[in-house]
């Protein structure tokens, strides 16, 4: 789909006043990058621009002190264990603290969510009525699956398959 048909698409979306409000867009880095300036240029239905897109690995990285994080990559070789559990202890924070009834976000930069294989249904659950969630993920549909960052050779990711329905789901 072309970039202003998924805007229009979404803000169509976004008029329904509950109900699960997670919504994702599928592209490559390049094209997400050309999506995101021009979502920032329209409106959404309250007349306010789009929110500029949040890195979800820079908000978890803030979440933890320093020193904390220092310990945690020293031993993750050993125990990965702990660094995941921080690590999504980090993100719920920053999800909670950007959400809390303000609308929409729009959230880029994943890749630590998949590389520690975080369970993603806090996305899902929190992303509804006022708390409206838009997800820019570098991946495309392959055989009925997302497939998350299809560049890597190292590993492959597949999205959960009921975390955005389909109709809230769409590809550059």
């Amino acid at each position: 789909m072309k970039d202003t048909e998924i805007i229009e698409a979404i803000i169509s979306k976004l008029h329904i006043p509950g109900g699960r409000h997670l919504y994702g867009v599928l592209g490559t880095y390049q094209k997400l990058k050309s999506f995101e300036k021009k979502l920032q240029q329209a409106r959404t239905p309250d007349g306010k621009r789009f929110p500029k897109p949040l890195s979800v690995n820079k908000g978890i990285l803030y979440a933890i002190p320093d020193e904390e994080f220092r310990q945690l990559v020293e031993k993750e070789a050993k125990r990965p264990e702990p660094t995941a559990a921080h690590v999504a202890k980090a993100f719920e924070t920053f999800l909670r603290s950007n959400l809390q009834g303000k609308g929409l976000i729009v959230l880029c930069n994943l890749e630590m969510l998949f590389a520690y294989h975080l369970e993603l249904h806090l996305l899902r659950t929190m992303a509804t009525d006022d708390d409206r969630v838009l997800l820019l993920l570098p991946g495309h549909r392959s055989s009925g699956k997302i497939i998350m960052y299809p560049e890597s050779d190292e590993w492959i990711y597949t999205l959960p398959i009921n975390l955005i329905a389909q109709d809230h789901l769409w590809e550059l």
